[in-house]
């Protein structure tokens, strides 16, 4: 039989889940934010823009962070404050997701290779520990969406071995299932760089060698009728770094005389360059073959004899004995090839490539699109691919500088406006919506809703941490991409039409994407309510590890004792609105929360908290970011 305590949360669950379809929607506009004098709106507006920015600079806002950064905002103005935050960040040294992994695996008393424990779980929860207690917040946040366009999955050949093995002169590599650790911390590290670089570190790493088969990729031999393996090829062109069809620095598409879109490569581009890319084989140090053991911890080397020479293979016996990249003819390679010769020829190819004017807006769109908004403007893509093509000092694919200029746009906070409004002194936050907003990522809204809840975990050495498998709950982990086109295309569109709404002409492609809800459908919808609202009747998530199990705790004290008192609701919901909606939950929203609440003056504090938050999570005003 349901109790009272049931019925009650049921009804929040409900409300959430229909998004309170039933209330006056000619408030959804707005939120309101009550304050006591003209310094508290200056402070206040300052908060709402903090928290909104951080929802797109870390893995979520804490109460601690928007404080902090609204402070500085109000002492020196948003992007000033904004722009000196990043580059306290970048200050910060990357943390190691190789380093944390092993250390968890010592506290554990493990080994990285002790056998049948599954021992490479433990990447995941060095993930997890560093995207919810990081210090490096921005840099592991732009590696997060890099790796969301540098696409490696844990489906690879060996990535989740747990063996290691001698590499001659005396060198071991690391345990295979850490090479997709050192990937992640490779897209890290490598924010300190320019967008060439990181291509090339990209290019030489084992993990992307065996994820898109490029290592033990061989020169053609006709006789035996094999050619080059064209698969990283193909998708460093059209994922990495050009795309399908020429663009304008504005992310347009641009079109031939007959208003046909134009192809930036076709099949000769990338048979040309799956013969660049051969002759990459694992690292070893005495080894002079080809096959040598695997090594995922080290850059690929070069094995001359297998890397495509320009000499006596080509199908076309007059071709030049020379390989061409959108135009540029490398350089002849000599007679005698060394090491050297062969890394300076795929050089000069990634040059060429990393030097196509696609590669600005392309780039820039989908760092845009994972650390922004769905569908950036024409102004604003260009303003990015601006600096993208210098960044002031004649830099091009200055990473850093690339952030910067996404983070601190004016279009970053255009989505929401905080206004100053009399009788009663308050600020109101109003909301654009559609083009201005994004369906969160699932992963963003679990870390965002546990880094709010001043957590404490019970684990030894402080290590907060969640289990690999919430992904199959949600859709979404890291690590876990089902292919290479990564969780979901940038291009996605919900199936059906877009009532009532015509993109306007700041759009570049007279169109609306949607990429998250590629992977919202009804079995994660479901599984990602049920969790969240598990999480929150709990106030703490737990999941058993390689060792133990480890108890996330949320400390909502404050709140806790504010909820005794019904008169003090609004006040509760308006902090649960700016920690996980960045303040722009609707009044109708609240309302609704509200009256439910009200519905049952006999609930407890506990019980009242627990619903208000469940109710915010699950709202759309929560779902979809601004």
């Amino acid at each position: 039989m349901r109790t009272r305590c049931d019925r009650f949360r049921g009804v929040l669950f409900v409300l959430a889940v229909i998004g309170f379809s039933g209330l006056d929607t000619a408030a959804l506009q707005a939120g309101e934010f009550p304050v006591s004098s003209a310094r508290a709106i200056r402070l206040t507006k300052a908060k709402i823009r903090a928290a909104q920015f951080l929802s797109k600079a870390t893995f979520g806002p804490t109460q601690e962070s928007i404080d902090s950064l609204a402070r500085r905002i109000s002492e020196v103005g948003y992007k000033r404050a904004t722009s000196q935050w990043i580059d306290q960040q970048f200050a910060l040294p990357p943390t190691s997701h190789q380093d944390v992994a092993l250390d968890i695996i010592h506290v554990d008393g493990n080994q990285p290779d002790t056998q049948g424990i599954g021992v490479s779980l433990y990447r995941y929860q060095a993930w997890w520990h560093i995207a919810l207690t990081g210090e490096d917040q921005l840099r592991q946040r732009v590696a997060w969406a890099l790796s969301q366009i540098f696409v490696i999955g844990d489906s690879g050949t060996g990535f989740n071995n747990d063996d290691r093995r001698s590499i001659g002169g005396g060198q071991t590599t690391i345990v295979d299932w850490l090479g997709m650790s050192n990937y992640y911390d490779m897209l890290s590290e490598g924010i300190d760089g320019t967008y060439r670089e990181l291509l090339e570190d990209v290019t030489y790493h084992p993990c992307m060698g065996d994820w898109l088969s490029s290592r033990g990729n061989r020169k053609a031999n006709l006789s035996a009728g094999r050619f080059p393996d064209e698969n990283y090829a193909r998708e460093i062109m059209q994922l990495f770094s050009i795309g399908l069809y020429q663009l304008h620095q504005d992310g347009r598409l641009k079109t031939d005389e007959n208003g046909n879109l134009i192809p930036t490569y076709d099949n000769e581009q990338i048979k040309e360059l799956g013969r660049l890319f051969t002759g990459f084989k694992y690292k070893h140090y005495s080894r002079n073959d080809f096959y040598v053991p695997r090594n995922f911890g080290e850059p690929m080397q070069i094995h001359v004899p297998e890397h495509d020479n320009n000499l006596n293979y080509s199908e076309d016996p007059n071709a030049p004995a020379s390989k061409t990249v959108f135009g540029t003819v490398l350089p002849p390679l000599p007679t005698t090839l060394t090491q050297d010769d062969v890394k300076a020829e795929i050089g000069a190819g990634l040059d060429a490539i990393a030097d196509h004017p696609n590669v600005a807006p392309f780039i820039c769109r989908l760092l845009i699109q994972r650390l922004v908004k769905s569908n950036p403007s024409r102004a604003y893509l260009r303003r990015v691919t601006r600096i993208f093509n210098d960044n002031g000092s004649g830099v091009r694919g200055d990473l850093r500088s690339v952030v910067k200029a996404i983070l601190t746009d004016p279009e970053l906070y255009r989505g929401q406006r905080p206004v100053r409004r009399r009788n009663p002194l308050r600020v109101d936050v109003i909301t654009r919506g559609t083009e201005y907003s994004r369906l969160r990522e699932p992963i963003l809204r679990l870390t965002s809703l546990i880094r709010a809840m001043r957590p404490t975990t019970n684990y030894a050495a402080g290590y907060m941490m969640l289990s690999r498998n919430v992904g199959d709950e949600i859709g979404q982990m890291a690590f876990r991409s089902p292919s290479v086109f990564n969780f979901y295309l940038p291009d996605f569109q919900p199936p059906g039409d877009l009532i009532g709404y015509t993109p306007t002409r700041r759009n570049p492609y007279d169109s609306l994407f949607a990429p998250e809800f590629q992977i919202l459908n009804g079995v994660t919808a479901n599984k990602t309510l049920n969790r969240l609202r598990s999480w929150t009747y709990n106030r703490y998530v737990q999941y058993g590890m390689r060792k133990g199990s480890c108890r996330i705790t949320f400390h909502l004290e404050p709140e806790l004792e504010l909820a005794r008192d019904l008169d003090n609701l609004d006040e509760i919901l308006r902090r649960f609105d700016l920690w996980l909606c960045n303040g722009s939950m609707s009044e109708a929203t609240k309302t609704g929360i509200k009256n439910a609440i009200l519905s049952e003056p006999q609930a407890s504090s506990t019980q009242r908290v627990e619903v208000m938050l469940n109710a915010v999570l699950l709202s759309p005003d929560c779902a979809v970011e601004q």
